[in-house]
């Protein structure tokens, strides 16, 4: 005889399974293991585990989770599904069922020696050692060179204290929150990609190419630094325009920070918030994610993405600039930007 219970029934076990079962322990069944540089954070509110690549945090006590480098969060039940995608509740229901009143045992991932084995520094004590980028550096070459970006917003983030020089011609983009703390800072160069370990971790980077002496108006969010100060090089209406950087993927409180800040220009007069993410599946949930957050605090938004499958505004910028130095008028993906942006037309890539 098959089982079956009330509907009430089959909810309480829900709500006593997803306060019953830890989703750490979920994770280590999986074959997840703590991150070595969480080992001395172990009360701390985040936890980081790893499964080769792979990535989950989880918080709020065990109760909820996050994947760093997509969208992916929620419980238990979501963790579990997330990490197989073919089970459904009842599936769920009957894994969770054998791991309730189980502690993780917090064993940490065993990891190869390497850069990752340094002791970590204060991203903030770091960020203020350094200057920012001057004419003929490395960092400053490789934006201006390699990256295409002009010098004047180059000159122009250094100037408000949005970009340093690091070592080995790197460039340093700060991340700051609503209330205009550091926490961390991207970080690009020729050979390096990453984000700076400790710290409060990603928040905004932004800058303004208009001087900032008006209030803030429009907000122009995308998903990395060197994008934002692109989209500002093609962008004909900087006049209280912020320029800001998610950097990739997103805690939750990184967008209850967006979201803070969102309001904050909501309060402005004919506000607006341009969502200019990549032309990919990825830049597609952010301008949903976004697109409802703006809603939320009552601010009009709008997505425009380059036209190319696949490309990000920077790559737009160097194909503009390639076509302009060959002597040609580029077929520029952004023919329509100042119309875009002008009349507050929503932009989708075609």
């Amino acid at each position: 005889m098959a089982y079956t219970s009330s509907p009430e029934a089959q909810q309480r076990e829900l709500d006593e399974l997803r306060n019953a079962v830890n989703c750490a322990v979920v994770l280590e069944k999986a074959g997840f293991r703590l991150d070595r540089q969480a080992t001395a954070q172990r009360s701390a509110r985040n936890l980081k585990f790893r499964r080769d690549s792979e990535a989950i945090i989880v918080n709020h006590d065990g109760k909820g989770w996050w994947d760093p480098k997509g969208d992916g969060k929620g419980d238990v039940f979501k963790l579990v599904q997330y990490l197989d995608p073919s089970k459904n509740l009842g599936h769920v229901r009957q894994e969770l069922r054998a791991l309730i009143g189980r502690s993780p045992t917090l064993e940490v991932a065993e990891r190869t020696k390497g850069a990752d084995d340094r002791p970590r520094r204060d991203p903030a004590e770091l960020w203020n050692r350094r200057a920012a980028p001057g004419q003929g550096t490395a960092a400053w070459r490789y934006l201006t060179e390699i990256r295409g970006l002009p010098d004047h917003l180059v000159a122009i983030a250094g100037q408000q204290g949005a970009l340093k020089e690091g070592p080995h011609g790197t460039a340093w983009f700060g991340h700051r929150d609503a209330d205009g703390q550091f926490t961390g800072m991207e970080m690009r160069g020729p050979d390096y990609k990453g984000f700076s370990t400790g710290g409060v971790g990603k928040r905004l980077f932004g800058f303004r190419a208009d001087g900032g002496e008006e209030p803030v108006t429009r907000l122009v969010v995308t998903e990395a630094a060197i994008d934002a100060l692109s989209f500002a090089a093609l962008d004909r209406f900087p006049k209280g325009t912020l320029y800001t950087s998610t950097g990739g993927g997103m805690s939750p409180e990184s967008e209850a920070n967006l979201k803070r800040v969102m309001t904050q220009v909501a309060a402005q007069p004919e506000a607006r918030l341009v969502v200019a993410v990549d032309n990919d599946l990825q830049g597609d949930r952010y301008a949903g994610k976004f697109a409802a957050m703006a809603q939320d605090v009552g601010l009009w938004s709008g997505r425009i993405s380059p036209k190319g499958p696949g490309e990000d505004w920077n790559a737009v910028l160097r194909t503009r600039r390639e076509g302009m130095q060959a002597g040609s008028v580029p077929v520029a993906p952004l023919c329509r930007l100042s119309e875009v942006l002008g009349s507050g037309a929503k932009a989708q890539p075609e």
